[in-house]
This record gives structure tokens, C-alpha cells and sequence, in this order.
């Protein structure tokens, strides 16, 4: 699984994984113990790259669920999961379960690794299976009456099957999401959304998702802050905290030359 660039990594936090808490992921055909909590893993012995994402939750037995996404399987790709795995299990001494999620216009791949005395196998899901349409209609109806929906599948919905392309799907999966009632919940999903999404969708739309949760983090900040004084006072109190010109002008509306004279008047103490 991708990981997140460095310019977007600060917007996922362990809080935004908490949704998966205490809940089931049969839904996708994932026959495991209920999650208990999402796992930040710091393992010293297993490199890190800048395509890799550690998804790692704690089950309620104990065990450890390792969750990837791959487009096609291959045997590359389960050298690098059995090596991940060796070292989960080493570092924390729990079973684990490693669950690869495949996109449903995608092919399967290899699943079982053999190289003698040692066998490795890894669940595969592609979900060929679910109708991402029919899913987007019900939770559409559901949020019109008020009624409660399961975030989750809100999450693994752009991997789904659909008359749609995926930037299509994804880009209603966000809209919709945008209509979940509570705050906190609703930026989580389209964080861990976007995080599923980032192989299948093109960069420069992912980009652009990232940078309007990215405003809407900057803006809840200055709100939090006292900042809603006024235009001015809020950019003044973002370019003291350093947020760049662009930033500022997005989420306060000024032109470039409003920010050049509140800079000044900042350096000059005014």
C-alpha cells in the first residue's frame, strides 16, 4: 500500500483509526475477531519506504490483523508481507493475519508463497462482489431519514464494483461523507477514504482531496484558537504560526497583497 507523501502525512493521526475500534469487517468478507484498536508499529528491523503504509490492528483475541492493498498479487509483493509478518510476530510474539484487499476490476495474483520448509499464504479479497452503486444508493437514503450507516463501508466503497470509474466513485464516496452528521467521524472517513483510495485514483485528484481537508484542519485550528475575530486577525494569527501565503489566502479569502501588509506589520511589530 502507498503511502501517504510527506506533505499529507500530518493529517493522519492514530484517532482517525479509532473508527475501526470494537468493529467487525465482515462485511467485506473478512471472517476474523472484531478489531480492538488500531496498532501504531515502530519496528526498527523492518524498513520503511515511501510506498508503504503500516495498517496493523489488534483483535479481540489477541492477534494481529496486517491489512494491504494490492491492484495484482505477486510473488514480490508476499516476500515483502511474509517479511513484515516475521518481525510483527517477532516484536510483539501474537499471530498474525495478513488480508489483502484488491480493488474489483483488478486480478487476483498469487496468494501462496512455498519456498520449501517454509509456506506463506495471505487472504485475498477483491471485491468483485460488492456493488458499490447499490451501496452508495442505501447510505444516500439512509442519511436523508436520519438514519445511522456503517462508516466503514463508507471507507472500502471506491474499491468496489461500479458503473462508475473510480475517480467518479470516488469522488461521490467524499460527497457523500461530507453528509455523515458528526464532525469528528466525518473528516476520519475521508481521511482513511483517501488513504484506501490512493492506488487507484489519480494523483492530482488525490492532491486536491488532501488539500481541502488539509484547509478545513487549518480553519478548525484558528477557529480553536480565537481566531474568528475577522479576516485579518485570522490571517495574521496563521502567518504568525508560519502557514504559508497560500494557505492563508484559501481559507481567509484576502488577495496577496492584504497578506505582503500584514506580514509587514508583523515584522515591524505594528
Amino acid at each position: 500500500m502507498r503511502k501517504i507523501n510527506h506533505q499529507n502525512y500530518d493529517l493522519v493521526f492514530k484517532e482517525a483509526f479509532s473508527i475501526f475500534n470494537k468493529k467487525s469487517l465482515a462485511f467485506p468478507g473478512i471472517d476474523l475477531p472484531s478489531i480492538d484498536s488500531f496498532m501504531v508499529t515502530e519496528i526498527p528491523e523492518v524498513e520503511t519506504t515511501d510506498d508503504m503504509m503500516d495498517l496493523n490492528f489488534r483483535l479481540e483475541d489477541g492477534s494481529i490483523l496486517h491489512l494491504e492493498e494490492e491492484t495484482e498479487l505477486s510473488r514480490r509483493d508476499l516476500i515483502r508481507f511474509a517479511h513484515y509478518d516475521l518481525r510483527l510476530f517477532q516484536y510483539y510474539d501474537s499471530p498474525v493475519h495478513t488480508v489483502v484487499l484488491t480493488p474489483a476490476d483488478s486480478s487476483g495474483g498469487t496468494k501462496v508463497l512455498d519456498i520449501g520448509s517454509l509456506q506463506y499464504n495471505v487472504l485475498q479479497i477483491v471485491l468483485s462482489d460488492r456493488d458499490g452503486d447499490a451501496l452508495l444508493y442505501q447510505m444516500q437514503n439512509a442519511l436523508e431519514k436520519g438514519e445511522q450507516v456503517n462508516e466503514l463501508e463508507l471507507i472500502f466503497l471506491p474499491l468496489m464494483k461500479s458503473r462508475l470509474n473510480k475517480t467518479e466513485l470516488l469522488r461521490k464516496t467524499i460527497e457523500l461523507e461530507k453528509q455523515l452528521p458528526k464532525k469528528d467521524i466525518r473528516n476520519k472517513v475521508r481521511e482513511l477514504t483517501l488513504i484506501l483510495a490512493d492506488k487507484i485514483v489519480d494523483k492530482k485528484l488525490l492532491d486536491e482531496l488532501w488539500e481541502e481537508l488539509r484547509m478545513l484542519k487549518v480553519v478548525k485550528y484558528a477557529e480553536e484558537k480565537g481566531m474568528e475575530k475577522g479576516k485579518e486577525n485570522v490571517a495574521k494569527n496563521m502567518l504568525s504560526l508560519g502557514i504559508e501565503d497560500e494557505l492563508v489566502i484559501k481559507a481567509t479569502g484576502l488577495d496577496q497583497s492584504n497578506i505582503d501588509k500584514l506580514k509587514k506589520s508583523l515584522s515591524s511589530g505594528a
